[in-house]
């Protein structure tokens, strides 16, 4: 059974996922489509490649994050007894370069978060499975990482969270809460980083926060209806997904936070077996020295249009005007079920053309932002055009209808981060 419809009209919402019903677990687009098969006991070993000594060490730098315990996804690969059923499904999955879900195509933007797997590494899987999966000796384990609650670059210089923790019910389904949260500075602060505590990772799917803009919204640490629209204005600020690094903006850049500023924390939590209560943590790292130039987030949205039942392949596109010369830090296609794939290109005012992103073969529940290995140099006059191709045929299995049928589409395709001049704060 398919999704539930869904009206593709919100913005920027719940970490940029279309709510297409119930957002499926990373889960179901990392090996939980091929049921693990039961291994023998007496399965020959011809490989010298062991869990305990190479592969693990492949998980810890590329799975991890997101497939253990603490997180949303109920597979773990943490331990040899968890990940060995699982053996045969992960070849499979990176075989076909699903896993890990890195959806920029190569050669299309230079990226340094490119988490997807070498060659070596996927070879050294292979040669794991294919021969046995063998555990290896104990001895041979690394030294078990630092807690999962510790805060990547340090104590935060702010943290921020609701009053009292979240009480999330048990069963099927998601939830989504939004916060305004006042942050009393007395004097603005330039954020150059920021990092998020889910609390409880087996039930916190993505967060999104911003700085909001809007005067008449009113200061709330209860979950309140903070969507985007209806007169708000918010400043992006950052996202979080797991496996996702803290990641701080290049040298003598940052994002202003104005003196007496509320910060908007939008959550989306995935229920369980059991209830669960918990508090999430958003800390802020303020930047000290000399001025700093501002971060400027631009969103690019595609004009409402209807899109007929049964199109394969029907091009949307949005566009920004660079109104002087910026250069481009980040950038993040945002994916939805229909979407085939999402294109991004700066056309230069000398006739240069180049193309910032190509996302495809994506999971659409899984927008990461991707982070230029250089700024892309981008002179005033430039023409930033977001091209998708979507498919609303029966022949997509993400389509939240079924049967197919006509669409109204207006929606955000992709956010792009880019640097101008300086700015001093006020």
């Amino acid at each position: 059974m398919r999704m539930s419809s869904l009206l593709f009209r919100e913005r920027i919402q719940h970490c940029g996922f279309r709510q297409a019903a119930v957002l499926l677990p990373l889960l179901l687009f990392c090996v939980a489509i091929i049921a693990p098969r039961g291994t023998s006991s007496h399965e020959p070993i011809t490989t010298k490649i062991m869990f305990n000594r190479e592969i693990v060490r492949i998980f810890e730098r590329r799975c991890l994050a997101c497939h253990n315990s603490a997180t949303t996804t109920s597979i773990s690969l943490a331990t040899y007894k968890q990940a060995r059923p699982w053996a045969k499904a992960f070849k499979e999955e990176v075989l076909e370069k699903r896993m890990p879900p890195f959806q920029a195509v190569k050669g299309f933007g230079r990226f340094h978060d490119d988490y997807s797997l070498t060659q070596h590494e996927v070879d050294q899987i292979v040669s794991w499975v294919e021969g046995g999966a063998p555990k290896g000796d104990d001895k041979d384990l690394p030294p078990k990482a630092s807690a999962l609650g510790d805060w990547e670059r340090g104590h935060p210089d702010l943290i921020l969270q609701p009053e009292t923790p979240v009480n999330i019910s048990s069963g099927a389904g998601d939830e989504y809460r939004c916060f305004v949260l006042p942050t009393n500075l007395k004097k603005a602060q330039w954020v150059t980083a920021v990092d998020f505590h889910p609390g409880d990772g087996a039930a916190v799917h993505c967060a999104s926060f911003g700085i909001d803009l809007s005067p008449l919204r009113q200061t709330s640490a209860d979950p309140v209806d903070c969507g985007v629209g209806k007169g708000t204005r918010e400043d992006r600020l950052g996202i979080w997904m797991p496996g996702q690094d803290v990641t701080g903006l290049p040298k003598h850049v940052a994002r202003l936070l104005p003196a007496g500023a509320r910060v908007v924390l939008r959550i989306h939590y995935q229920k369980g077996r059991e209830a669960t209560n918990f508090q999430s943590s958003l800390g802020l790292y303020f930047a000290t020295g000399p001025a700093m130039k501002p971060l400027t987030t631009v969103t690019l949205v595609a004009a409402e249009q209807d899109i007929p039942a049964g199109a394969r392949r029907y091009r949307v596109k949005a566009s920004y005007l660079m109104p002087e010369a910026g250069q481009a830090i980040a950038i993040r296609p945002l994916l939805f079920p229909f979407a085939k794939s999402v294109e991004v290109t700066a056309h230069r005012p000398d006739g240069t053309i180049e193309v910032l992103i190509w996302a495809r073969d994506y999971r659409y529940d899984w927008q990461p932002e991707y982070d230029f290995k250089q700024p892309v140099e981008l002179p005033a006059g430039t023409r930033v055009e977001a091209t998708a191709y979507l498919d609303n045929s029966n022949e997509n299995p993400n389509n939240p209808n079924d049967p197919a049928r006509a669409i109204r589409f207006a929606s955000a395709l992709c956010e792009l981060s880019f640097i101008t001049g300086q700015r001093k704060t006020r």
